[in-house]
């Protein structure tokens, strides 16, 4: 089995095609892959953000508020299964990149609904102590991993957790080419790094 992290911002258009790719190239795996999706935010990420969508008077503070909402609602909307949270990135995703609509609260509880989750139990959990300690621990993981160019995945082989390989801006057939290696064993891509104990 493979168990894999894909580090990406809810507001990259190029992790959103990551994204897609990945889940596009998993669907249609031989073997079980246990596939996290984590969201990652700091001074950087932002930065980049502006810069890549020549944003003119940017408001640094306003943004980065924003991209921490995103975040923690994903988050919350993960504490009612994967499937849900999921769809509910994707809707996101989908308002922010496709259709150049401003993150708020309001959007979020939109979404929310959309995708079926309890409303209530949605609007408690993403302001919650918990959601936030969370998104600290994604934070220090994206660290550890050495996933600080984002998109990032990191894949490890749960037969052989030594190691593991960690991907920057990869498309669908570089991650074929290092799944099909890592799968059949015959030929062990040189590790990128070694994870410290998480």
């Amino acid at each position: 089995m493979l168990e894999t992290y894909l580090f990406i911002t809810p507001w990259g258009d190029e992790c959103f095609n990551c994204e897609k790719e990945t889940i596009r190239y998993f669907k249609h795996a031989e073997e079980k892959v246990d596939f996290k999706i984590v969201t990652v935010l700091n001074m950087n990420i932002v930065l980049k953000y502006i810069k890549r969508n020549q944003i003119k008077g940017a408001d640094y503070n306003d943004l980065f508020s924003r991209m921490y909402l995103t975040s923690l609602d994903y988050k919350a909307a993960c504490y009612q299964g994967k499937a849900k949270g999921r769809s509910f990135l994707t809707l996101m995703q989908t308002a922010i990149i496709d259709n150049g609509v401003s993150y708020s609260l309001e959007l979020g509880s939109t979404i929310a609904r959309e995708v079926g989750l309890d409303l209530e139990m949605f609007e408690l959990d993403r302001q919650s102590d918990m959601v936030q300690e969370e998104f600290k621990h994604d934070q220090q993981l994206a660290h550890e991993m050495g996933a600080e160019d984002i998109p990032a995945a990191v894949i490890f082989n749960i037969k052989d957790e030594e190691c593991g390989i960690l991907m920057e801006h990869y498309d669908y057939e570089t991650l074929a080419s290092v799944c099909q290696l890592k799968m059949i064993h015959k030929t062990k891509p040189q590790p990128l790094f070694t994870p410290k104990t998480l």
